[in-house]
């Protein structure tokens, strides 16, 4: 018991010396992609976006994300052109239609495309591990 506690002090302690930039930095291994290496980077524009505005950011992302699935789901086929498209599309759209949207309605919007995508990665999944591209 006493073991447990001077553990939790020690952990404790470092994390109290530690920046908290440096506790919450997270990495996810190498910066490669697994499927589709050459697959189009997130545009510049996106990762400017102000904290503030973050919820434009993952209404993009989701946008985005949608947009790949639903193309596999409908062509049955997820070959990284497929999978990963230009961005341009989902800009475009995102600058027409909801740009001027406040948090609440991108909030919404949000939540409409995460649902379409979820809804189109039930086909596209399959499709797409047994392309090799999961």
């Amino acid at each position: 018991m006493i073991r447990v506690a001077i553990t939790a002090g020690i952990v404790a302690a470092t994390f109290a010396a530690t920046p908290l930039s440096a506790q919450v930095k997270v990495t996810l291994g190498s910066e490669t992609p697994r499927a589709c290496p050459d697959q189009p980077p997130q545009p510049e524009w996106v990762d400017n976006i102000p904290l503030r505005e973050a919820h434009n950011k993952v209404l993009i992302q989701q946008m985005y994300r949608a947009q790949s699935m639903q193309a596999v789901a409908e062509s049955g086929d997820c070959s990284c052109a497929t999978r990963f498209p230009s961005w341009e599309a989902v800009g475009t759209t995102f600058l027409e239609a909801y740009a001027s949207l406040d948090r609440w309605g991108a909030t919404e919007r949000t939540e409409e495309y995460r649902d379409l995508a979820n809804e189109n990665r039930k086909v596209a999944k399959p499709i797409c591990e047994q392309q090799g591209n999961w």
